[in-house]
């Protein structure tokens, strides 16, 4: 767990693994030096995230008052969306939690549909035009998908359960606020669910309930200002692929290697990095970029 030590991490965001196929470096130093600004962008696309759950989820209102607090809700309100999925057909952003390489990995997947009585997974991405996303962004959000994908089955197929997660968060050690409790109860949440332990068995439980997950992913790319849709990208899923991912990010969070820079063909990615010339100087100075 070195290389998690030193970022001051105790566990994988799937985002980190998606990441890496970006630039592994870069996201590297966001933990070692902090991410510098939060751009128009994302701050965009987290408005249309919330919109769209808006639209499928019922709201509901919890204020967590520490970690244990925060664990709590993030496992119930996700439960709730899934538990309403069988009856509406789709629900939005659904925590999910597993385990690669023995490292705690936590994502947060957009959507959930069922159709043809499959489970369908996708990813929302926006965009600041209305161009195609390149070959490389994609390549990312292709990765976080397939990550997603294999979380979930992984609890569905009894892989990673309740039991796995109670271990690894040693939530049992863990007791809600005093004020979040009341939260609970202003909710009429059951007594009998007002722990960490209990609604990580009804969360895990549920997931095994989903018809089969389909190995078709569904990336779809979305105008930040208009809302509207660019492309629906369409892919399958590939176990082998799956296995070359967790074995590539695994040398990094090993410490079997460094962070890699970009390689030389994709230099053109340093334009676009705030620490391109500071902290990193993998290729500075370059022609045609300075």
């Amino acid at each position: 767990m070195g290389v998690l030590n030193e970022l001051h991490k105790s566990s994988i965001r799937v985002s980190d693994i998606a990441s890496q196929y970006w630039c592994e470096r870069q996201m590297e130093y966001n933990y070692r030096y902090g991410a510098k600004t939060i751009s128009k962008e994302i701050k965009e696309g987290r408005l249309i995230h919330e919109e769209l759950e808006g639209e499928v989820n019922v709201p509901i209102i919890l204020m967590p008052k520490s970690y244990p607090d925060f664990l709590y809700k993030s496992l119930y309100t996700s439960y709730m969306a899934l538990n309403a999925l069988q009856t509406n057909k789709k629900t939005r952003e659904v925590q999910i939690y597993g385990s690669i390489g023995g490292y705690k990995v936590v994502g947060k997947i957009d959507q959930i549909d069922i159709k043809n009585n499959e489970t369908l997974l996708t990813e929302d991405k926006t965009r600041a035009n209305h161009n195609i996303p390149s070959e490389a962004q994609t390549l990312t959000h292709k990765v976080q998908l397939m990550v997603y994908r294999k979380m979930l089955e992984d609890i569905k197929s009894g892989n990673y359960t309740a039991d796995n997660f109670i271990r690894a968060y040693r939530t049992s050690e863990m007791k809600l606020t005093e004020e979040f409790i009341r939260q609970l109860d202003a909710l009429s949440v059951d007594k009998k669910l007002q722990s960490i332990d209990a609604i990580a068995k009804r969360f895990f439980g549920i997931i095994p309930l989903l018809s089969r997950i389909s190995d078709s992913l569904h990336i779809r790319y979305i105008n930040q200002f208009t809302g509207k849709e660019i492309k629906l990208y369409k892919f399958s899923y590939d176990k082998l692929e799956m296995q070359e991912i967790i074995t590539y990010v695994l040398k990094y969070w090993n410490g079997e290697r460094e962070a890699m820079p970009v390689p030389e063909e994709e230099q053109w990615k340093c334009k676009f990095c705030v620490f391109f010339g500071k902290e990193c100087k993998a290729w500075w100075p370059q022609k045609g970029l300075i």
